[in-house]
């Protein structure tokens, strides 16, 4: 019962997360004068949607080693732009995984770096500071 449990609040904070994530990243609505509703990508849910898109290929599964490297360094390119702990840590845990896959390591070896990785990058798109979008909360 307690694995169930376990399982269940798992699915559940992925969802949770998927649907905050996707709020973000939607285009702004805005009433026209008309009365019509206007769809408007801002540079910010622009900038959410890219965070998005990368946070759900760092955590997708079933990649090849190019592939993996690939986002990786899409990630690391995108956390450079900012200096802080958060985002040294973040290209810490990029050096450390990449050089991992560099020595064929098991990728069942590497579970717990990617989930450490995917923690704190999930923090950077979450803290405004990085994704301004998320600090407007989800109003539209």
């Amino acid at each position: 019962i307690d694995m169930l449990k376990l399982d269940v609040s798992k699915t559940m904070r992925s969802e949770r997360i998927g649907r905050k994530l996707s709020k973000l990243s939607e285009p702004k609505k805005w009433e026209l004068s008309d009365g019509n509703v206007a769809n408007v990508e801002t540079p910010f849910t622009t900038r959410a949607k890219e965070l998005k898109e990368l946070y759900e290929k760092l955590k997708s599964e079933g990649q090849s080693m190019e592939e993996r490297l690939e986002v990786l360094i899409g990630i690391k390119y995108t956390v450079n732009e900012f200096d802080c702990i958060l985002t040294k840590d973040i290209a810490d845990l990029i050096d450390r995984e990449a050089d991992m896959l560099d020595r064929a390591r098991c990728s069942d070896t590497l579970v717990g770096l990617r989930r450490r990785l995917s923690n704190l990058f999930l923090q950077f798109v979450e803290s405004p500071e990085f994704n301004p979008e998320s600090g407007q909360g989800t109003q539209g």
